[in-house]
């Protein structure tokens, strides 16, 4: 019959362009290489906004030590608990704003847009490097795709640039895979 005062609090979604100006050729370009300054800056802003402390930045060499990297036990639950924290804050509080299923809808075309980029690029990178392991590709693009995934929840809420989800996306759009971080160190590939 009428709207309801929450439809009418919350304002319209903004037009969504993140995957139309995300770079095609960037994913997984720069795994194995040495980090660059500007990479270690933005690897200790991460673990810095984490509210992490006495964490050492680590490159990983090798698509078989990254593979291993990832599929240890050890890594640091602070971390995680952390980072799902904050995914469901910033869920609530766009949910808040727009509506759960406007912003379901825009999360899952983010997310399905998003298989179809990075897949190729990290099958691409790992074949270049002599390993046919598609199961470790497949590992590469689902953890860039949930970086995404994040990084599209922070902006939805107009987080800064500075927050800990844009800054780990930033990593990943400098070609790097970052894995993982357990009690002493931040794993970059």
């Amino acid at each position: 019959m009428g709207t309801t005062v929450s439809a009418v609090a919350r304002s319209a979604l903004p037009p969504d362009t993140l995957l139309t100006t995300l770079p095609r050729g960037v994913w997984f370009s720069a795994v194995g290489e040495p980090l660059t300054a500007s990479e270690l800056d933005e690897a200790h802003a991460y673990v810095s906004a984490l509210g992490l402390t006495d964490i050492a930045v680590e490159s990983i060499g090798t698509w078989q030590e990254a593979k291993r990297i990832a599929n240890a036990n050890d890594w640091l639950r602070a971390w995680w608990n952390t980072e799902h924290s904050e995914e469901r804050r910033l869920l609530a509080a766009a949910s808040a704003r727009y509506g759960t299923e406007t912003v379901m809808h825009r999360l899952t075309q983010i997310m399905e847009g998003g298989a179809d980029l990075f897949l190729g690029p990290a099958a691409v990178a790992a074949t270049r490097a002599g390993v046919a392991d598609s199961a470790l590709a497949r590992s590469a693009a689902g953890a860039v795709s949930q970086s995404l995934h994040q990084f599209a929840l922070a902006d939805l809420n107009g987080e800064s640039s500075e927050h800990f989800f844009a800054v780990k996306f930033r990593l990943f759009l400098a070609g790097r895979w970052p894995l993982s971080i357990d009690a002493n160190s931040f794993y970059i590939f």
